[in-house]
């Protein structure tokens, strides 16, 4: 196994082991043997976006951790102890074991319908580094261990350890010896190059949850530029458009590594979890033409949980759908040097909460969005939900904020498109518009825009438009307005009208909400703490 680039690696690792070890230093709760009590001085209970603050104290009963006092406490800031309402998971990046020299990272998972709430062990990992497992080479300096190969097994990456990835690293085979990929919050993966990426396989899975204060980082070596390390890929078994007619399940070879295959018949696959997560400095061309993006999603079924993440400074595109029924909510994508967010191959799944930052120096689109270029009008057909989605174009390039083409629906609510030096929204080929409906007074609703903003240099472009124009669509449906939305960054401005003009939102997965855009206000703090450092403004 050869290490590339070993002094800009070797300088990434020392920063990364330098901050893991600021990160133990100080203990996050105590636990005393003698009397099995375990004190929490602060909790941060998640309610999705919102955070309650309290005290607890656990007392030791049988094998479980029960309830025995909590209390309300003051938000702090740092690492603290967080439990999460969405995954009943109870994250301590530290717990002292009074008498001895043990700190430990837990994990415990609430007992369902337990009364008083009770908690099970789900995992305890030390937090200073000792040796590498088996499933892994050691790395070139002490608390670095290095990934490669095909993972057969349930493994975890612990946060006492900077992770290298060597190559292309899979989880488990395609539909066969499948295996689970834990990560633990503030864990560190480090792509060597650009043909290092991290790939699970239909079947397997990836459960990384990360916490706002300690989200688990993927990145690049140098951090200084984008295609550093592949990226993310995750493969599952939801429906895809691309087979021929009548070829069902449809199962297609993923273009930039044709030997791997996605989709299948389960809508609601479930490929693992994704929390709080950063992606850094990933996109690849693995092949001309062909590249990894930072988070690229195959076939990938509702069932997955992809919640708080954000894509950084890509090479190519942030996030990338090829089909499937992927359901995702606080998605920051910015300064990526293609589009922001691309799907194709019949996804119909949703995002809501959704930045967008164009780069000042290098990207494409927001949204570039198709169903399939070889057949605009394959089954299934690409319609997402898209609600409350801000989109901040730059002035530096003309980049434009989103292009519905090649057959592809959609159904955006409450969005605001702003800034781009091109245009706002574009509908592009006769599949497109002839998907949308033959007149504006007569559309389909597969191919709809509702309670959105748009101010661009120019707000609406066409091509190949039959029945109607993009103004025209756009001016047709309920709450769209192109002027000014008042923004002061990445907030709605004092007196902005986007804070209370969004249109009802009737769906199982997206919340009702009343304004538009990915923030009701300026103190909609959802973004904070767990995303790149500057990278908002």
């Amino acid at each position: 196994m050869k290490l590339k680039s070993a002094s800009v690696l070797k300088a990434a690792i020392a920063i990364a082991l330098s901050v893991t070890a600021y990160q133990a230093s100080a203990a996050t709760a105590t636990y005393d043997p003698s009397t099995g009590t375990l004190d929490i001085p602060v909790v941060d209970v998640l309610n999705g976006a919102q955070a309650t603050t309290i005290s607890a104290k656990l007392q030791l009963q049988g094998d479980k951790l029960v309830l025995a006092s909590f209390d309300n406490a003051a938000a702090v800031s740092g690492k603290r102890v967080t439990f999460d309402g969405a995954t009943n998971a109870l994250h301590f990046p530290s717990v002292k074991v009074l008498g001895s020299d043990t700190e430990l990272y837990a994990k415990l998972k609430i007992v369902p319908g337990s009364n008083p709430i009770a908690f099970t062990v789900d995992q305890l990992e030390p937090t200073v580094f000792s040796a590498c497992p088996d499933f892994s080479a050691q790395g070139p300096i002490s608390g670095t261990c290095v990934l490669s190969g095909e993972l057969n097994k349930d493994v975890a990456l612990t946060a006492n350890t900077t992770w290298i990835l060597s190559g292309g690293v899979y989880v488990g085979g395609d539909r066969a010896n499948s295996a689970t990929l834990t990560i633990n919050p503030g864990t560190e993966l480090i792509g060597e190059s650009g043909l290092d990426f991290l790939y699970i396989r239909r079947g397997s899975k990836i459960m990384a949850e990360g916490t706002p204060d300690q989200p688990i980082v993927m990145t690049g070596p140098s951090e200084l530029s984008r295609g550093e390390w592949g990226g993310l890929v995750i493969a599952g078994n939801a429906p895809v458009n691309g087979c021929a007619e009548g070829v069902l399940p449809c199962e297609v070879a993923f273009e930039a590594i044709t030997t791997e295959t996605y989709g299948g018949s389960d809508i609601a696959d479930n490929s693992g979890l994704l929390k709080y997560v950063q992606i850094k400095y990933a996109g690849y061309a693995v092949r001309p033409n062909e590249e990894l993006n930072g988070l690229t999603m195959l076939g990938v079924g509702a069932g997955t949980v992809v919640d708080f993440v954000q894509v950084h400074q890509g090479l190519d595109d942030g996030i990338e759908m090829f089909g499937g029924t992927v359901q995702a909510k606080h998605l920051v994508l910015t300064g990526n040097g293609d589009d922001s967010l691309d799907w194709g191959s019949g996804w119909r799944g949703k995002a809501q909460y959704v930045l967008i930052k164009q780069a000042d120096d290098d990207g494409d689109l927001g949204i570039e969005a198709d169903n399939n270029p070889d057949n605009n009008d394959a089954s299934p057909r690409s319609q997402p939900l898209l609600a409350n989605m801000t989109l901040l174009g730059s002035q530096g390039i003309e980049t434009e904020g989103a292009k519905f083409r090649r057959g592809t629906g959609v159904n955006v609510i409450n969005s605001v498109f702003s800034g781009f030096a091109g245009y706002c929204v574009k509908l592009d080929g006769a599949a497109t518009y002839i998907n949308g409906g033959s007149s504006v007074t007569a559309l389909s609703g597969e191919l709809t825009i509702e309670g959105t903003y748009v101010n661009c240099v120019t707000n609406f472009s066409d091509k190949e438009n039959t029945g109607f124009t993009t103004a025209e669509w756009f001016a047709a449906q309920a709450g769209n307005v192109s002027g000014d939305p008042l923004l002061n960054g990445i907030f709605p401005a004092v007196g902005s009208p986007l804070v209370d003009q969004g249109v009802t939102i009737t769906d199982n997965f997206a919340d009702n909400t009343n304004y538009i855009g990915a923030f009701k206000d300026a103190n909609d703090k959802w973004a904070d703490e767990w995303t790149v450092t500057d990278s908002l403004k």
